[in-house]
C-alpha cells in the first residue's frame, strides 16, 4: 500500500486541476459567510486579534493590543444566561507583552507566549507559557518544558490533541521572513523544532492551526496568489503525511488589508480569524468636512484597526474531504 500513496496523492493532484473542481470551490469561497464576532463586547473600535473559545464554548480568550504594541493584553469574556460579559483582564496578564492564547483540546490548560522573565539564561524572548484549570481558578503561568523554549522568539502555538506544537518564528536559524515550525511532545518534554518544509516559502509564512482530526492546517502568508498584505489559506494533509499546496479562503475572508490569526472553533466548523479591513462603503461615502465627523469615524468598528471575525467554514472542509 505504501507504493501506491505517491502515484494515488499525484492523481488526486491531476484531478483537482479541472475547471469544474475549480469552479466548484470559488462558489463555496464566494458564499463563506462572514461576521464580526459580538460587535461593541469582543470587536470593537480598538485593536483586538488572535481569539481561542474553550471547548465548551462558555469562555472567549482574546487579545487587546496598545498602539505600537506597547503592550498586548490577554482578556477574556465569559456567557452568562446566553449572553457574553464584559472584557476582563486575564489574572496572568498586563504586566508583560502577552499574547496567542490558545485551550488544550480538553480546556485544561491555556497556553499564551510572552516575554515575561524566565528565570532561565538561555530562555529569552517570546517563549510559550500555559495555565492550568484548578478546582476553583487557574494556576500561576509555567514555562513549557524541553527544548522549544529558548533564545528564539515563539509566535502563534497552537497545540494538537496529541500535544504536538505548530509555531511561527522570525530569528530561528534558516528561517527566512516568518517559517512555521513543528516541536512534539516526548515524554513529557518537547523536541527541538523542525521546520515544516513543505508550507514554507520565501515570503512570510505564519499563523498555523490544524484540526483536530489533523487533516487540515490553515495558514497564514504573504506567498503568491493572494489579494494583499496577509491572506488566510488552507492546506490539506496528503496520503503520504505532508501537506498539500495551501489554497486561498477567498474573497469574503481575505482582503487588501491584513488577514491572520486563524483559529478554529471546538466542533471545526467555524474559522475564527483577524483583519484591519474597514468598512469602505462608510469611509468612500461619507463626507469628512467637520471635525466631529472624523472622530465619529474612528469611534467606530472597523475603522482600520484589527478586529475579530468568523465564517462557517463546513462545506468548505466537506469538499475538499470529497475532491482533494
Amino acid at each position: 500500500m505504501k507504493n501506491l500513496c505517491l502515484p494515488l496523492c499525484a492523481m488526486l493532484l491531476l484531478s483537482l486541476q479541472t475547471y469544474s473542481q475549480d469552479k466548484v470551490l470559488n462558489k463555496i469561497l464566494e458564499n463563506l459567510k462572514v461576521e464580526l464576532v459580538e460587535p461593541g463586547i469582543v470587536s470593537t473600535s480598538d485593536f483586538e486579534f488572535g481569539t481561542t473559545l474553550s471547548p465548551n464554548e462558555d469562555t472567549l480568550f482574546f487579545v487587546k493590543g496598545l498602539p505600537g504594541f506597547q503592550r498586548t493584553v490577554i482578556v477574556y469574556v465569559e456567557k452568562e444566561d446566553d449572553q457574553w460579559s464584559e472584557p476582563k483582564v486575564a489574572p496572568f496578564s498586563g504586566t508583560y507583552n502577552d499574547t496567542n492564547p490558545y485551550f488544550s483540546k480538553k480546556g485544561n490548560r491555556l497556553y499564551f507566549t510572552s516575554n515575561r522573565p524566565s528565570g532561565i539564561e538561555d530562555v529569552k524572548g517570546s517563549n510559550i507559557w500555559y495555565i492550568e484549570k484548578t478546582k476553583d481558578d487557574w494556576s500561576e503561568p509555567k514555562l513549557v518544558k524541553g527544548e522549544i523554549n529558548n533564545e528564539f522568539d515563539i509566535i502563534y502555538p497552537t497545540i494538537q490533541t496529541d500535544g504536538t506544537i505548530h509555531f511561527v518564528s522570525w530569528n530561528r536559524p534558516n528561517s527566512k521572513n516568518g517559517d512555521i515550525y513543528i516541536s512534539k511532545l516526548e515524554n513529557g518534554k518537547y523536541s527541538e523544532p523542525e521546520q515544516v518544509e513543505e508550507l514554507n516559502t520565501l515570503a512570510s509564512d505564519a499563523d498555523p492551526e490544524v484540526s483536530s482530526d489533523g487533516k487540515y492546517m490553515f495558514l497564514t502568508s504573504q506567498r503568491k496568489g493572494g489579494f494583499g498584505h496577509y491572506d488566510l489559506f488552507n492546506s490539506k494533509r496528503q496520503c503520504n503525511g505532508t501537506w498539500g499546496e495551501p489554497i486561498n479562503l477567498g474573497p469574503k475572508v481575505n482582503t487588501f488589508f491584513m488577514d491572520s490569526d486563524p483559529i478554529l472553533s471546538p466542533d471545526g466548523k467555524t474559522l475564527f480569524f483577524s483583519s484591519d479591513k474597514f468598512d469602505t462603503t462608510v469611509s468612500s461615502t461619507s463626507n469628512y468636512n467637520s471635525y466631529d465627523s472624523i472622530v465619529k469615524f474612528y469611534d467606530k468598528i472597523q475603522n482600520g484597526k484589527m478586529n475579530i471575525y468568523k465564517a462557517e467554514i463546513k462545506e468548505l472542509l466537506t469538499h475538499k474531504q470529497s475532491n482533494y
